[in-house]
């Protein structure tokens, strides 16, 4: 049996369980049983909602300093390069909402989604267009 038949986010959750508790809870008269059973029922639609919101949340804001083209990759085409975490690479594959790259002299590849530059299987990565890793380079002693 289902308690939360109809609930989408947190707020009707709260209100829905809180409904529940006060008609089913054994301090006021109710079976424990039956309150156990809409504790975990809760705490299953709980995970579940935070899950979807998670997932639907809007991309990160863009980090100061970064530049616009860093973020956007909907124009990347095949044989570009790009920047993962300071690596060169070379774009060798692109789809409707991903485009793989290949590390320059290296067989590591990696997937990014176009919206933001992030790695879509490892969320460390991210893709650039300037290498915003690099080191400065030392003036040489005279």
């Amino acid at each position: 049996m289902s308690y939360f038949v109809g609930v989408t986010n947190a707020n009707q959750l709260k209100f829905e369980y809180r409904r529940l508790a006060s008609k089913h809870h054994p301090d006021k008269g109710g079976d424990s049983r039956l309150m156990q059973e809409i504790n975990t029922y809760y705490e299953y639609v709980l995970s579940k909602i935070k899950t979807q919101e998670q997932f639907m949340a809007e991309p990160e804001s863009p980090i100061e300093g970064d530049s616009q083209f860093a973020l956007d990759f909907r124009g990347v085409c095949v044989g570009d390069t790009v920047y993962v975490n300071g690596t060169e690479g070379e774009v060798i594959k692109v789809n409707e909402n991903d485009f793989w790259v290949v590390a320059k002299g290296r067989a590591r590849q990696a997937v990014f989604m176009k919206q933001g530059g992030k790695g879509k299987y490892n969320k460390r990565l991210r893709a650039s267009y300037d290498n915003r890793h690099k080191k400065p380079t030392r003036a040489a002693a005279a």
